[in-house]
């Protein structure tokens, strides 16, 4: 049952319109008596008996009905609103409508008697001021003042006045001296004032009612030297109830005892929730306010005011009497949750605590983003605003035991309660928790900022965050990778990278047998298609919480960063980022990866054998390749496969074999190059020839190109041939003279030289005939693509083994690196990309040239130098000069 079953607005309150809460005694001359200070019996139905009310008519009474020495001075001390206007309009109301005020008093059980017609002369100074208040005075007295430098004496005041008593009613009577120009003027409309207050306490014919800001400004200064009646209107209570009967027509006879079952159930609810919480003083408090929260009345009435907001009274009726015509279909007690930012007349009124209105935006904003996804947002906001705009110096905004109060009843239970809240801490972007106490701030809360932001992004937007972070934050290949989605996805993507590289397909999740085996059925070189799955087989990348939140944070991060201007909050987006994928790159590499390893792809599923295994934590490409052709395919366990096969590779080129193993699941899997090299060490070592166009080897490493060497047939191993020996000599090698190579001799004309006494031709160098002297051999080496700086020192150091001995004089490094889709320019040197950042492709091709003498050893150290790009491809050409024997 709501508030209004007991307590029944005035028609006014509730209307659109609202109530009119402000008196102005220029509205004592409205002819058409539409406004309520032009009637009398209204104004008196609207009027509370305060105690400042109770006391002034107890003095007037004492002044006009008794010997007794009183005041004449009644002096009304207040800001605006604070209720100076209606005390003068009800004294004016008292002396001009006795038979009207009569009733009113015997309604209040109240005494106040007045002399008959007396001269009431009042006037607001705001609307019309005087030069000389005394002109106004005896102008009303009918009587005639000569002009004079100084204001009229006390005996010519006197003369004017008669016999008549007279009951001066001066509202804004400070405003009315300052605008006087003149000082002398104003000192003499002082002194007259003071006259006036003086004779008042000698004499009853005179009674001075004014208001005033402060007794610290004229004329309160001078008029607070004679003894007065002061009210400074700062009774509390009596406030409240001001602006209950101003709001409730049946406040003065309202049975508070009804709405006991309402005020216990709040108060139980709040207490079991705030253990701290005095129930029978809540309660106490509760009846003095209802149907307005302790709380709400404690806010409007006395901080705001210490805010110097809303006018006092004035303005707590207004702001007040508009949540009344918010609540009163049905709501059973009133808090400062439903002071509602949704409601234009409650954040216009609100703009007296916040002048320019940016924290009420800013408030208004969160709500309406979170009104759809918490219980409470609209209260929420409400009452965390209020208690932030009406802040106690370090006492910002609300505890979370003040918002119980403000937000908890019997239809929005804790659970609503502590949804809202934490709604609130996590996507509201000024809304600040600090120090046990929530309030709204123009700063803006990067957090909470970017949290709001990621709900706008779905999962599936989520989950491609995650595959791109996947391959180019962890496994930091985007060129030649796959991320499963799906089995048919895969190959897809697959059929589209170059197939004589390897190829990586990675997966959120472990992969069931079957999916294995259809994800290479049919696929060309599925030998190179290396398959990475997570080690811990609970892990579900598609589908985990954590991972999906982070990743629209990191989405949400990206793009605020990227829409903002203020470098502050850029700093800020781009920090969660970093901090937010810091959790994604660790959460999957805690995961980890295993390398699904055949040994047999059968035709059908059953018959298939897989092995997983092991990689390193890195998880990067280079660190799963390095541990997979070091420890599972490296040279020695293909050799000793191509050794088992010997017969099967006989008679194919090097080419074919190759292609063999690059398409057989089972094999070993044919990395950097080390099949070419297994069958040159075989070669080398009498397994296997070698035949090509450009010789036969065996027993010997081939001295062959690396393409020569890839058009190459193995063949059956094979001995050296035995030498053939000079017919002229009988050696071999020849030990005849041979001048200008391969010549005719220019005794006998014959080639070899037929001579019996070969021609004197010594050597001028070493002295010997023939010539022993070491000959200069230039060797050119070619270094095939390698897919790491690491690979390619591996590869050069093994072609400069059989040199040894030899001097490098020039070498040539050609990088070549082609990615698309990169997550972040930034991770590349800034010589390839400038000051590029973000996501973009690259296709950069880098060649660097060194001459000079060089070992291997140097050569080693210049590979290690060279600029570590991922995804890129390492080549070189050598010259190499080795002195060969004669």
């Amino acid at each position: 049952m709501g508030y209004s079953s007991y307590l029944q607005p005035y028609p006014e309150v509730i209307s659109d319109e609202g109530i009119e809460g402000i008196i102005d005694l220029a509205n004592l001359k409205d002819t058409s008596k539409t406004k309520i200070e032009s009637q009398p019996e209204t104004f008196f139905k609207l009027t509370y008996p305060t105690t400042d009310i109770t006391k002034v008519l107890e003095q007037i009474d004492l002044r006009f009905s008794s010997a007794k020495e009183t005041s004449g001075l009644f002096l009304f001390e207040g800001l605006k609103g604070s209720g100076k206007s209606h005390l003068l309009l009800l004294i004016y109301n008292l002396f001009r409508h006795k038979g009207k005020a009569t009733h009113w008093l015997a309604e209040n059980n109240l005494t106040c008697r007045i002399p008959d017609d007396p001269v009431v002369i009042i006037n607001k100074f705001t609307d019309d001021p005087h030069d000389a208040i005394w002109e106004m005075i005896f102008e009303t007295l009918g009587a005639r003042f000569k002009a004079s430098k100084t204001h009229p004496k006390l005996a010519e005041f006197e003369k004017a006045l008669g016999d008549r008593k007279v009951v001066l009613i001066f509202d804004e009577l400070e405003q009315g001296i300052k605008v006087i120009g003149d000082d002398a003027v104003k000192a003499q409309n002082i002194a007259f004032l003071q006259m006036l207050s003086e004779f008042s306490n000698r004499s009853r014919q005179i009674t001075l009612f004014a208001s005033i800001y402060s007794d610290k400004e004229e004329p309160g200064s001078t008029l607070k030297r004679v003894p007065r009646c002061v009210v400074q209107f700062d009774n509390t209570k009596d406030q409240s109830n001001i602006i209950l009967h101003r709001l409730f027509e049946n406040f003065r006879n309202f049975d508070k005892s009804s709405v006991s079952p309402c005020v216990e159930s709040y108060v139980q609810l709040w207490q079991k929730h705030d253990s701290t919480l005095d129930r029978e003083e809540c309660k106490g408090m509760f009846f003095d306010t209802y149907p307005f929260s302790p709380a709400l009345m404690n806010l409007i009435l006395n901080r705001v005011p210490a805010r110097g907001g809303f006018q006092n009274v004035r303005g707590a009726l207004s702001f007040l009497g508009n949540l009344v015509r918010l609540t009163h279909a049905g709501r059973d007690l009133i808090t400062p949750g439903d002071a509602s930012l949704a409601d234009k007349a409650n954040t216009i009124m609100l703009k007296d605590l916040d002048p320019g209105g940016d924290l009420i935006n800013r408030a208004r904003e969160n709500m309406e983003d979170l009104k759809t996804r918490v219980p409470l947002a609209q209260e929420m906001a409400a009452s965390v605003l209020l208690h932030t705009l009406t802040e106690r110096g370090s006492s910002r905004g609300a505890s979370r035991e003040e918002l119980i109060l403000d937000l908890l009843s019997p239809s929005a239970d804790i659970n609503d309660f502590e949804q809202t809240l934490m709604g609130f801490q996590k996507y509201a972007s000024y809304f600040h928790h600090q120090e046990g106490r929530y309030f709204f701030d123009l700063e803006e809360n990067a957090e909470a900022k970017v949290e709001f932001k990621s709900l706008s992004y779905s999962d599936a937007q989520a989950r491609e965050r995650l595959y791109d972070l996947l391959k180019s934050e962890i496994f930091r290949e985007t060129a030649g990778t796959a991320v499963l989605t799906s089995v048919e996805q895969a190959q897809e993507v697959l059929k589209q990278l170059d197939k004589s590289r390897p190829r990586y397909v990675l997966t959120g999740r472990r992969l069931t047998q079957e999916e294995r085996h259809q994800l290479y059925f049919g696929m060309d070189n599925r030998n190179l298609i290396l398959l990475l799955e997570p080690k811990d087989d609970k892990f579900q990348l598609a589908t985990d919480k954590d991972l999906l939140k982070w990743a629209r944070r990191c989405l949400a991060a990206r793009d605020l960063a990227d829409s903002t201007a203020k470098s502050a909050r850029r700093d800020d987006y781009e920090r969660i980022l970093r901090t937010d994928q810091g959790y994604i790159v660790e959460r999957i590499k805690k995961a980890g990866l295993v390398y699904v390893s055949w040994e047999k792809y059968g035709n059908v599923v059953s018959e298939d054998r897989v092995e997983l295994e092991p990689l390193p934590p890195d998880c990067s490409k280079d660190k799963v390749l390095e541990k997979i052709s070091q420890e599972y395919f490296d040279m020695l366990r293909i050799r000793e496969h191509l050794e088992g096969r010997t017969d099967d590779i006989r008679e194919r080129t090097v080419r074919e074999v190759e292609t063999e193993y690059r398409k057989t699941l089972g094999f070993p899997v044919p990395l950097f190059n080390l099949l070419p090299k297994a069958l040159r060490e075989m070669c080398k070592d009498g397994f296997i020839g070698i035949q090509h166009s450009a010789g036969n080897f065996c027993h010997i490493n081939p001295n062959l190109t690396e393409t020569e060497f890839f058009y190459a047939r193995i063949t059956a191993p094979f001995e050296k041939s035995p030498p053939v020996l000079c017919p002229k000599c009988g050696a071999w090698p020849c030990k005849c003279i041979i001048t200008g190579g391969p010549h005719p001799c220019n005794v006998c004309g014959q080639f070899p030289c037929q001579c019996e006494t070969p021609p004197d031709d010594a050597c001028p160098h070493c002295g010997n005939d023939p010539c022993t002297c070491p000959k200069v051999e230039k060797i050119s080496l070619k270094i095939p693509p390698q897919l790491s700086i690491g690979s390619l020192r591996q590869e050069v150091a093994s072609r400069l083994q059989p040199h040894e001995g030899g001097i490098i004089t020039r070498v040539t490094y050609k990088i070549y690196v082609q990615q698309s889709n990169i997550g972040d320019l930034s991770a590349l040197p800034t010589g390839i990309r400038g000051n590029l950042s973000g996501q973009g492709a690259i296709t950069a091709e880098i060649a660097i040239t060194k001459t000079g003498r060089f070992n291997k050893a140097g050569i080693e150290q210049q590979v290690e130098a060279l600029p570590a790009l991922s995804g890129a491809e390492y080549s070189a050409d050598l010259t190499v000069e080795m002195m060969k024997e004669p």
